[in-house]
């Protein structure tokens, strides 16, 4: 059973409204003849567009943890728009898919270059729980497959889905996109997602990091296995026959995180992938993601659109 969240946030002249009818729920506007956009033009303006909260219930049925959830916007009448899952960062323990920049941000920029934009909640690490790695890992695949499922149903076109993370959610899209094992578990391979963008991950090779990110590596993943398993490199060269999602990895800093995502990249590329490294320097970690889709931004959002625009076309 679907439930419509009270969050309801609308744009422009009319509000839509979410009802719970069949399975998923459906808007109703005050233009029930408008056209349905068409997805192929960017938007011209913020269209009203309106959100709603999936519990674990619609994601999986082999998830049983109530903070697996996403939210999807999208504009009332959206109908075969390509999709992006965003997944937030917070070194595996922290972290929300509904926050400030979510639906401030986030959700109106994707909504106005004509995406239905989805926002995850995975699984967190604490001292409390045995969440480490792949819980994390398997509930993004899972996330995945419901959305390319169900991609229909919220206006979007399911061989056009990306994935975008920052930091702890940027690995997360990334592994995904090279340990086949993780959606194949989900009925699916990396071939069914069409693009992956990482903004600035923790190092691509989980057992081998610089010193500075050992210790949140170390509580997520605590054996090398569990590193090795979750190291998209390592995982992108085992699996070198295998297909993959094009990926733009945007990085920044330090030589040790660029020298990283130049591996990664390299790796994808010579496997046959196609693989991009954009440098965003001089902005810092957090600058990667909150200035992405801020209007008139003009460092790292043109190279992600640019990207999608190409990738997901």
């Amino acid at each position: 059973m679907i439930r419509p969240s009270a969050g309801l946030l609308a744009f422009g002249l009319f509000a839509a409204a979410c009802t719970g009818t069949g399975d998923i729920a459906t808007a109703e506007t005050a233009t029930d003849s408008a056209e349905p956009p068409s997805c192929t033009d960017t938007h011209e303006g913020r269209e009203t567009f309106q959100y709603r909260e999936l519990s674990v219930e619609e994601l999986s049925n082999d998830i049983e943890v109530n903070d697996v959830s996403l939210d999807v916007w999208a504009s009332p009448n959206a109908q075969d728009c390509p999709i992006v899952l965003w997944v937030h960062g917070g070194s595996w323990v922290a972290g929300g898919k509904f926050t400030q920049l979510t639906r401030e941000v986030k959700a109106p920029h994707f909504i106005d270059s004509g995406h239905i934009f989805v926002s995850v909640n995975y699984r967190l690490a604490s001292d409390e729980n045995d969440v480490r790695w792949p819980v994390f890992g398997d509930d993004l695949a899972a996330a995945t497959d419901w959305v390319i499922d169900n991609a229909e149903l919220i206006g979007g076109d399911p061989s056009r889905v990306s994935l975008i993370g920052h930091s702890a959610g940027a690995h997360l899209v990334s592994i995904v996109g090279t340990n086949p094992t993780l959606l194949e578990n989900h009925g699916r391979t990396p071939s069914d997602v069409s693009c992956v963008v990482s903004l600035d991950s923790v190092t691509h090779v989980l057992n081998d990091p610089p010193p500075w990110e050992v210790g949140i590596i170390d509580f997520a993943f605590p054996t090398e296995d569990q590193q090795i398993d979750g190291s998209p490199t390592l995982q992108a060269q085992e699996h070198a026959d295998a297909d993959s999602p094009d990926y733009l990895i945007v990085t920044r800093g330090r030589d040790e995180r660029i020298d990283s995502s130049n591996l990664l990249a390299t790796t994808l590329n010579d496997r046959g992938a196609t693989a991009e490294v954009a440098d965003v320097s001089p902005y810092d970690h957090s600058q990667v993601s909150t200035e992405l889709g801020v209007p008139g931004e003009a460092i790292v959002t043109p190279i992600v659109d640019d990207f999608l625009a190409s990738c997901a076309s």
